[in-house]
């Protein structure tokens, strides 16, 4: 079982104040595993859980600091890649009632060994096909188009000329954007301007994992980003902001956000997710296009969102809402899209480096919000606070 697996702990005196904060609440006997994926999203489901009488397991990697979190009352598994034999050794013997993703990377790694998971972690998954449509940029574009989802007209290229090439197609005298596949957090997408190829440095990062990119004009509307929990096709959940900014890729992390309900955009995630006969959280994101006000689908995340906080904050607890899914009760616990509209939320690592770095493009708010409870600091113990402060400024320093 996992208590033969090797794992450290924080210190008895660090997790006793945020243990005490929990101590009231009646435990279930019901024990999850969230597996880390370096950002706050964790704590933030944790913290969930918790206050749901769960007990609460974390697995990650040994860089991440928010293992330390108090919230995490149970074991801590630390790993050093997705190569570390730990990783199936623990997820296989995990006596788990919930599984929490936290990074693509983690998606692939049980598609690679899906034919041997165990039930144990197959009940907690989509099948395999939607996972691998998920993921894929080119398959989810093919999917969204044939339900009738406005998708944006794209070529697959090989090279930055073929890109070039490409975009005075596309969007003449204009910019575009170069997807990649397998790059996560944005790291895969550069914008480029109509007739130039990408850089070196550009090419290197869209084309890492995948010899094809996709091309497609660049919008400059609103970006609406709608996080979900569903059952085998059966929303249970839907919360949707607009991503104000980002940090530090043009096409990466949340750093502001506020929640706006467009219900079209409900209606197009509910076609695209009900076809996947989707099973657990995710989101959507979507782009409006300022000419004639058309929503047009970008991307699918297949995982708890990285910008996670938000949805709770608005009234709708995706986290909380996966629980009481994994322990038979997700349909009459659904709170569906009962959110407050305009709920504002800062996560502290990119919004601090964005604030810092281009404080002009950051919204009046953004100071106070950041130093509010709409904002994922709240979650974090004062070391861990410090922390998150510190890889802040770090960011802004080095992107």
């Amino acid at each position: 079982m996992v208590g033969s697996v090797s794992r450290s702990r924080t210190s008895t005196e660090a997790l006793s104040a945020p243990r005490r904060a929990f101590e009231s609440v009646r435990h279930t006997g019901l024990r999850a595993l969230v597996w880390d994926a370096k950002n706050t999203s964790s704590v933030l489901v944790a913290r969930a859980l918790r206050a749901r009488g769960w007990a609460v397991d974390w697995i990650g990697p040994a860089t991440s600091p928010w293992g330390l979190a108090g919230v995490f009352d149970g074991e801590r598994i630390t790993t050093t890649n997705y190569a570390d034999e730990i990783l199936e050794r623990v997820l296989w013997e995990h006596p788990l009632d919930a599984l929490f993703l936290h990074g693509d990377d983690q998606v692939r790694w049980l598609l690679a060994r899906w034919a041997r998971l165990p039930p144990s972690i197959r009940r907690h998954l989509p099948e395999a096909a939607a996972f691998e449509s998920a993921l894929s940029k080119e398959r989810s574009m093919q999917l969204a188009r044939s339900l009738g989802v406005p998708v944006l007209e794209s070529e697959r290229c090989t090279s930055p000329a073929n890109v070039a090439a490409a975009s005075l197609r596309l969007a003449p005298g204009g910019e575009v954007v170069v997807k990649g596949e397998g790059g996560s957090a944005g790291s895969a997408v550069r914008a480029c301007r109509s007739g130039a190829p990408p850089s070196a440095p550009e090419w290197r990062a869209v084309a890492r994992h995948s010899p094809v990119v996709l091309v497609q004009r660049r919008l400059r509307g609103p970006r609406l980003i709608v996080t979900v929990v569903y059952e085998h096709g059966t929303e249970h959940a839907a919360c949707a902001h607009e991503k104000l900014h980002a940090w530090p890729f043009a096409f990466g992390p949340t750093a502001f956000g506020v929640t706006r309900r467009v219900e079209v955009v409900h209606d197009y995630a509910q076609r695209v997710f009900a076809a996947l006969r989707w099973h657990g959280i995710a989101n959507i994101e979507f782009r409006q296009d300022l000419d004639g006000g058309r929503w047009y689908f970008m991307e699918i995340n297949p995982r708890v969102p990285s910008s996670i906080g938000i949805q709770a904050l608005a009234g709708v607890d995706v986290a909380a809402t996966w629980a009481a899914t994994c322990a038979g009760r997700g349909a009459e616990e659904a709170p569906g899209r009962a959110y407050r509209d305009g709920a504002r939320y800062a996560w502290a690592v990119p919004g601090l480096a964005l604030a810092l770095r281009r404080p002009w493009s950051a919204p009046l708010w953004a100071p106070r919000c950041l130093l509010s409870p709409s904002c994922d600091l709240e979650a974090l113990e004062p070391q861990l606070r410090n922390r998150a402060l510190r890889l802040g400024f770090w960011l802004a320093r080095h992107t």
